[in-house]
């Protein structure tokens, strides 16, 4: 996108629209993308007890981390559709029905006591997440541009990390009541909910934009649907996210094997990795002056995977958190990067729908994390998982690295296929 293609679209917005978001639209797009991607981890502190609740049902050890994981399933199957209303009936219709049965399938945990209906809820908690998530990078893609939009994503990733912080601790404080009390915490979307309707403004409809916006929205169409690039960014999110979703599915039973029973204190280990994720998140700014999009992904992978052979290798609650320092560092940097990156490629036009992939990707892997993990366990047992996956970051950190070194050596400074400002 040329300099003067990117100054009209920041006066018009999309479909021409103008956009002047203020504190208030900030902190309430901030405060949508702060209930998504630990939406399913808030209850992970209550997992060994809920196992226990349940413990007479046959398979329960796969079922216990499927009622934690299959929110991710069901946002992975609604996102490319979300996204496809999104891009056809408008962004504000979408997130605010999406808040709304955020609280409807989130709290079905603290009155159902058949284990179906439970994991029903949980899977129209997932279609809310999809909405929520897809409608709220959209519209970050929507009001900002340039610079201006990678703080953005670096701060959303981070709300997303410390809402995971806030969920998760105080789904362990509730979970040392019962097991049911981590359900509660979904009910927070209600206060949500009349900032979603009176604070943001729907962008006009491309159907809508002057003859010569939309000449300049064709022409940036043909110029950015890099799509080797976006499959690069759909792969990234979903190794991230596999792996990095070990941590709420896993990490509480190799706590246990380590000594700590108290729910909040499993909270809180695990919390300690998103408050780590969080600051990484909010100076992916600077670390984009240094690094390329394929860079930062292989650095990120590498840090996870200190974290992750830090717990492979830990035998204390004490060295277990600061493994989940290195990991949260790696998953900080990664998650702003997935976002950005894509907007840099996604056609304005089709960005509901790319986003839309995007967060199909990042919730299949949360998804599979458990399918795919739960082997591993079995066979090397819980802290021999972690030593794996962490063998396999490191290849896949390699890969991202010698990308990023064929992508400069074969496209010029401020090429898009780069993914240089």
């Amino acid at each position: 996108m040329t300099a003067a293609q990117d100054a009209d679209e920041q006066r018009h917005g999309y479909g021409g629209a103008v956009v002047t978001p203020g504190i208030v639209v900030r902190i309430t797009l901030l405060l949508a993308a702060s209930l998504t991607v630990m939406a399913g981890a808030t209850i992970s502190p209550s997992l060994p007890s809920l196992y226990d609740h349940y413990q007479d049902t046959e398979g329960m050890a796969f079922l216990s981390r499927l009622v934690l994981t299959l929110p991710a399933l069901f946002i992975a199957l609604g996102s490319p559709l979300a996204g496809i209303v999104v891009d056809r009936l408008g962004r504000k219709p979408v997130i605010i029905t999406g808040a709304a049965l955020y609280v409807l399938g989130g709290t079905t945990g603290l009155y159902v006591d058949s284990l179906a209906a439970l994991l029903a809820g949980r899977a129209v908690l997932g279609l809310a997440v999809a909405c929520i998530m897809t409608t709220t990078v959209t519209l970050i893609g929507d009001y900002w541009r340039g610079e201006q939009r990678g703080r953005m994503m670096g701060w959303m990733s981070a709300f997303m990390s410390w809402g995971g912080v806030v969920f998760v601790l105080l789904g362990g404080a509730l979970a040392e009541w019962h097991w049911r009390g981590p359900f509660g915490v979904y009910l927070t979307a209600l206060g949500l909910l009349p900032f979603l309707v009176l604070a943001l403004h729907e962008p006009a409809r491309p159907s809508a934009v002057p003859e010569r916006t939309a000449s300049l929205s064709s022409n940036d169409d043909s110029r950015s649907a890099n799509w080797s690039i976006i499959l690069v960014i759909y792969l990234a999110a979903f190794l991230l996210n596999m792996t990095f979703y070990m941590v709420p599915t896993q990490a509480p039973f190799l706590l246990r094997e380590l000594g700590t029973v108290a729910p909040f204190a499993t909270g809180l280990v695990i919390a300690v990795m998103n408050v780590a994720g969080g600051v990484a998140s909010i100076q992916y700014g600077r670390l984009r002056r240094w690094l390329s999009p394929p860079a930062v992904f292989g650095a990120a992978f590498c840090s996870i995977a200190l974290g992750f052979g830090g717990v492979f290798l830990a035998t204390s609650q004490t060295g277990f958190m600061l493994a989940m320092v290195l990991a949260g560092l790696g998953v900080g940097a990664a998650f702003p990067n997935i976002t950005t990156w894509l907007m840099t490629v996604a056609p304005p036009r089709w960005r509901g729908r790319l986003v839309g992939g995007t967060t199909m990707s990042i919730f299949l892997g949360q998804f599979m994390s458990p399918v795919l993990s739960q082997p591993l366990v079995d066979w090397a047992g819980q802290g021999g998982a972690f030593g794996v996956v962490a063998g396999g970051q490191v290849v896949v950190g390699a890969g991202f690295w010698g990308l990023a070194w064929a992508m400069c050596r074969h496209a010029a400074p401020g090429h898009p296929a780069t993914g240089r400002r």
